[in-house]
């Protein structure tokens, strides 16, 4: 009886942390993608007015993000500080290979961070502007998609992991 009790409360607790962890990685995504966001923002900023070279750029536009997003740009600043052979895309194919999975982001943001890379540093300033808003268009498409996605599994994560642990509680027991 008492393996019983024990063996209850592991699959509860086991089946709640997992529905718990769904919910967090769901709720990063849209944050993940703000600071993207932000940081091409600041980015744009930095290489349209201030006209620093593109790893300062990349460096500096992190300024007041933390976490896995800061990680990433400044990983990407350093490998284009350093390794002058790679293009910026390579650079960033490699980061984004790399982070795989501290960053919560989906196929679509991916595959717009890798085309970031293929025409940075290819245009002039006013087409680099223009590139770098339609970026920013796009990811904060993505976000409201997060965010509405968000909203929508939270809760429902969290539910199924406490109440799925009941029901193969309820059947094994």
């Amino acid at each position: 009886m008492l393996l019983k009790i024990i063996g209850s409360i592991l699959v509860l607790i086991t089946s709640s942390y997992i529905g718990f962890k769904m919910a967090a990685s769901c709720q990063e995504r849209p944050r993940h993608l703000r600071q993207i966001i932000s940081c091409i923002a600041s980015m744009r900023s930095y290489i349209l007015y201030a006209r620093v070279p593109l790893h300062e750029a990349v460096a500096q536009c992190t300024n007041g993000i933390y976490g896995p997003v800061a990680t990433f740009f400044q990983k990407i600043a350093t490998m284009l500080e350093k390794q002058t052979i790679l293009t910026p895309q390579e650079v960033i194919s490699k980061v984004l290979h790399e982070m795989q999975g501290s960053l919560m982001l989906n196929t679509p943001e991916i595959e717009v961070l890798h085309v970031l890379g293929g025409n940075l540093g290819h245009m002039n300033c006013t087409e680099q502007e223009k590139y770098l808003l339609l970026v920013i268009e796009q990811l904060e498409r993505f976000e409201n998609e997060a965010t509405r996605l968000r909203d929508l599994n939270t809760k429902m994560y969290r539910y199924l992991g406490v109440c799925g642990g009941m029901a193969i509680v309820i059947i094994l027991v």
